[in-house]
């Protein structure tokens, strides 16, 4: 058979690798300008260079929550953020919420419903919590959660609305959220699994029809926007970053990096124990889970460093297993 001429099998690779290459751009550029539409958690990059290995002293009698951890130990310190949270005076509550008297809502979702994209660790968050709430002694009846396809806007509303109706004087009660979340118009939106959007407006008066002690935690970009009309004396409300903020999964642990920091390692494994005393509290773990947020993702590109959120309830000397009241 007679062989192509030179010039004609070179200009036909060229036209090849020129359409590659312009498909390649494309799908880029559509993940980047349709991120108001389809939502995209970002990653942390690896390998973390910038960040120095602490040794830390052996804890004294550690309380270790018997759960199974995802998440890596020994997460590193990074010097220009300074020394990692010490010992704090955490006030401690003066009743507590006996195990009846606690209630979960937990909302996650990996798994949207396309266009939207996947999550990487938005059901494995809220699922981890969940394994930890039961081993510290909360009623499997009394925790509702919902994931993936269950995890509607109507679902999440529905248990919001359920909260809210459990929280009266001498209960305790607990939102969890992980996923994506939305800016639109002024507000910050949960992004259920549907994108039946629950606004932040609806979120707070729901949530404020309760009379008794709420933690609100939520892992999502731009999730410091929920913090206008949450925080009280009786509410404490924690959030993976500011408002002008991402918020970064990490692949390695299957979590957030900020559940990952504040549920798995500061309080099922205890490195949230600042004056090693055995027991972590909560009050501990959001400081250890703030400081190591901006550690791990300092120097993340194109988005920077979260800087986690917390406000409300300054009582927080407080552990899973004996909640406020």
């Amino acid at each position: 058979m007679k062989r192509a001429p030179r010039w004609l099998v070179e200009t036909v690779a060229w036209s090849g690798a020129l359409v590659m290459l312009t498909g390649v751009g494309v799908v880029v550029s559509g993940v980047i300008g349709t991120q108001t539409l389809y939502g995209e958690t970002p990653v942390v990059s690896l390998p973390l260079t910038h960040l120095t290995q602490q040794t830390q002293p052996a804890p004294q009698q550690r309380k270790v929550v018997p759960v199974r951890t995802r998440a890596n130990t020994g997460v590193p310190a990074e010097p220009s953020l300074g020394a990692p949270p010490g010992p704090f005076n955490d006030p401690r509550p003066t009743a507590f919420a006996a195990s009846e008297n606690r209630y979960a809502f937990l909302a996650g979702v990996t798994h949207y419903r396309k266009p939207t994209h996947d999550t990487i660790a938005g059901a494995q968050d809220v699922q981890f919590i969940r394994s930890l709430l039961l081993a510290s002694g909360w009623r499997a009846e009394n925790i509702r959660m919902v994931t993936d396809q269950q995890a509607t806007g109507a679902a999440v509303r529905a248990g919001l609305q359920w909260l809210a109706g459990k929280s009266t004087p001498g209960t305790f009660t607990l939102f969890h959220f992980s996923g994506h979340v939305k800016q639109e118009g002024g507000h910050e939106k949960l992004w259920p699994y549907d994108r039946d959007f629950v606004t932040d407006t609806f979120l707070a008066r729901t949530l404020n029809q309760g009379s008794g002690k709420l933690w609100v935690d939520i892992a999502g970009c731009e999730a410091g926007g929920f913090m206008e009309d949450l925080p009280s004396s009786r509410v404490l409300v924690s959030t993976s970053s500011k408002a002008s903020q991402k918020s970064y999964e990490f692949p390695q642990w299957g979590e957030s990096v900020w559940s990952g920091l504040v549920w798995d390692l500061g309080l099922a494994q205890g490195q949230a124990d600042a004056n090693r005393n055995g027991i972590t509290t909560v009050g501990e773990a959001l400081r250890w889970g703030t400081y190591y947020a901006q550690a791990i993702t300092l120097r993340q590109q194109p988005h920077g460093r979260q800087t986690p959120q917390v406000a409300g309830d300054p009582v927080r000397g407080w552990t899973l297993d004996n909640p406020p009241a």
